[in-house]
């Protein structure tokens, strides 16, 4: 059967955020009196933003912390970066101008990051009239590695799993599109083929187009 969507996950296929995510933390942090190490904020950008500030929490014994207030202050500080410096990956652009001009194949971005995040960079990408559907965070009940998301997005395209075709760059994310029934293809762009990949096709990245489409099932749409 011909793919019909291509699902992308945003921060790390998409878009180039895991720094602006970074900064947003270690600022958070700072509010609170803290200096916590680059490596310790870039977990954020593996699980949803509540389970890494408990963890935080919890390896400082901190009690009844307030999770989601700092979460909100970190997401503020989030979308005002990204606002001043969207960037999206090479080779990106061109696979949805691509993708767009086949016109039989809708796109979709599922993502366990907010919407306005995803709209913000798409938007000064010029790439947000291309989408069909954006499923944020705020859409499900759980985030990566459950299913939900992608289980929203191909019911609400009108399609069922096997019509879909997802980009993910993290176990997490693979995880959730191999519950839901869809297809999956890691993109690595500046990670490195490894275990996280597990039986999965792997891209090294996104700037070959003919070689992303023909990876995905896609024709090659010149």
């Amino acid at each position: 059967m011909p793919t019909r969507a291509l699902l992308l996950d945003f921060d790390g296929v998409i878009a180039d955020t895991e720094n602006v995510h970074v900064a947003a933390w270690q600022r958070t942090f700072a509010a609170m009196g803290w200096e916590v190490a680059d490596e310790v904020c870039a977990r954020a950008m593996e699980i949803d933003d509540r389970a890494f500030l408990a963890e935080v929490f919890d390896q400082r014994k901190i009690l009844n912390g307030n999770i989601d207030g700092w979460v909100a202050r970190k997401q503020e500080l989030t979308l005002s970066l990204l606002t001043d410096a969207p960037r999206v990956y090479p080779g990106v652009a061109e696979l949805i101008e691509r993708v767009k001009r086949l016109g039989t194949v809708k796109l979709a971005a599922v993502s366990t990051t907010w919407r306005a995040n995803i709209v913000t960079v798409l938007k000064a990408a010029n790439l947000y009239s291309a989408f069909s559907l954006i499923v944020g965070k705020e859409d499900v009940k759980a985030v990566k590695p459950d299913p939900e998301g992608y289980t929203i997005a191909v019911v609400s395209l009108g399609l069922r799993p096997r019509d879909a075709v997802a980009l993910e760059d993290s176990a997490t994310g693979l995880n959730a599109a191999r519950g839901a029934g869809v297809r999956a293809v890691a993109v690595g762009h500046r990670k490195a083929f490894g275990p996280w990949v597990g039986t999965h096709e792997f891209l090294n990245d996104l700037r070959q187009t003919d070689v992303v489409l023909a990876k995905l099932g896609l024709a090659a749409g010149k």
